[in-house]
């Protein structure tokens, strides 16, 4: 039987091993290749002789990473381009980087929009060929309003809003799509006669690939009722019953159905001359590479809990903990493994650091401290690095870490009601702390027992 140290150990080692194992650069340079001027993506290839210029576009927290990849294959064959990220890893030799925000918008966000379509505009024909890189968090870090009476505070205001009511990410970028000149295919739009291909590192469900940074290059099928019932499930209206302005007016328009439909269309999105769109790597594949290190490295007998991909955080941990608990009693005397994906719905109640991370693995030490389970270590984390509003990407525990922290003063319950699931973790040790990893296909839940 493994002791809780040696538990710990595992998890965290299988974890620091998964990130290496999908890492973004190594991802595209391995669908990514030259044969002589065969641009081989995929299973596609392009002959690189119907091509006077080659535009690279990468946005999201993987597009430093991915557009390296793209650099080290397509050298000075590349005419222009743009990479888009919230925090650079490394470097992109031969294309100018901008720091967009995240998960707030900022001034560069917006710039870094400006300048990528007026870079379309300028090279749209049909012997440009564009290659656009698009990995999770581009939502935030590019953009440009639909209206340009829309603000830079309105946008903040409205994602400030959706990161804290506790929307999933589909409904998150619905919202955004309806109020935005870029998403929803409309970057792709700007150059309509190029040739296009589109490589996805996927941080959503289903890998519906219009919900990666808001389908920056995939038209959207989503309708003004569909936006009309986020805004009102959230509240969102409430954002701006003081004095409403641009954002408001858009909202009680599209609130208004009868109305709405009289409106110019959400997406306006003239099809381009022809596109393609390619899947590299998303959260499934990333959980099946913690099962094959967790079986082949330290001998677990491992389950996948695929079902355990968006639920509320309190009920996605109850699941999670009895599920192993299960499994224990299954495989008695012989370590075992549950690993899940996705993302816990976690609202922000409090003004404290956390994230849905810490704030599931808070939840599971009470509850493990509260029916002593033996033998039990659980992690969870973002693959990005980082957890909500924390330096953090996220924490591991035992039966002993409510114990622990009892002795050293600090309440659990506490730091939970403040969504400070961070400080709680921080203060005892047991934070995970990468940095941005040049990475986004969400979140992964290890739980171990021995």
């Amino acid at each position: 039987m493994n002791s809780i140290a040696e538990l710990r150990a595992a998890a965290l080692t299988i974890f620091h091993k998964t990130l290496a194992a999908i890492d973004a650069e190594t991802v595209v340079a391995a669908n990514l290749r030259l044969d002589g001027n065969q641009l081989l993506v995929g299973n596609e290839a392009i002959d690189l002789n119907g091509y006077s210029k080659l535009l690279v576009i990468a946005i999201g927290k993987a597009s430093v990473p991915m557009a390296r990849a793209a650099e080290m294959v397509l050298a000075d064959r590349i005419t222009a381009g743009l990479v888009v990220t919230n925090a650079v890893i490394g470097d992109s030799p031969r294309l100018p980087i901008l720091i967009g925000g995240h998960p707030l918008p900022n001034a560069a966000s917006l710039e870094a929009a400006a300048k990528a379509l007026a870079l379309l505009s300028k090279h749209d024909s049909q012997q440009t060929l564009i290659l656009f890189l698009i990995s999770g968090g581009g939502s935030a870090m590019f953009e440009q309003p639909i209206d340009p009476a829309i603000t830079l505070d309105d946008l903040q205001t409205v994602n400030k809003a959706l990161v804290n009511c506790g929307a999933v990410i589909n409904e998150m970028n619905i919202v955004r799509r309806h109020l935005s000149a870029v998403k929803g295919g409309k970057l792709a739009a700007a150059a309509p006669r190029s040739r296009q291909v589109s490589l996805y590192i996927s941080d959503v469900n289903s890998d519906d690939l219009t919900t990666v940074a808001s389908g920056p290059t995939l038209p959207d099928s989503s309708t003004v009722e569909d936006f009309q019932r986020i805004i009102e499930r959230y509240g969102l209206l409430k954002l701006f019953d003081t004095e409403p302005g641009a954002v408001a007016t858009r909202l009680l328009e599209r609130r208004d159905i009868k109305n709405a439909r009289s409106l110019p269309l959400p997406f306006p999105y003239q099809a381009p001359y022809q596109a393609s769109h390619h899947l590299l790597m998303d959260n499934r594949r990333a959980m099946l590479e913690a099962k094959r290190i967790a079986e082949r490295d330290h001998g677990f007998i491992v389950e996948l809990a695929e079902d355990q991909v968006e639920d509320h955080v309190e009920a996605m941990m109850l699941t999670h903990i009895e599920r192993i608990v299960l499994l224990q009693a299954k495989h008695k005397n012989k370590p075992v493994g549950l690993i899940s994906g996705g993302e816990a719905i976690c609202p922000v109640r409090g003004n404290g650091q956390g994230g849905r991370n810490q704030e599931f693995i808070l939840r599971a030490a009470i509850q493990m401290n509260h029916f002593q389970t033996e033998n039990i270590v659980a992690l969870s984390a973002g693959t990005d690095g980082i957890d909500g509003h924390s330096p953090a990407a996220g924490a591991i525990a035992d039966a002993q870490t409510i114990a622990r922290a009892d002795a050293l003063g600090i309440s659990a319950e506490a730091h939970l009601i403040n969504s400070d699931s961070f400080n709680f973790f921080n203060l005892i040790g047991d934070a995970i702390i990468t940095g941005p990893t040049g990475n986004n296909v969400r979140d992964l839940r290890i739980l171990l027992a021995g």
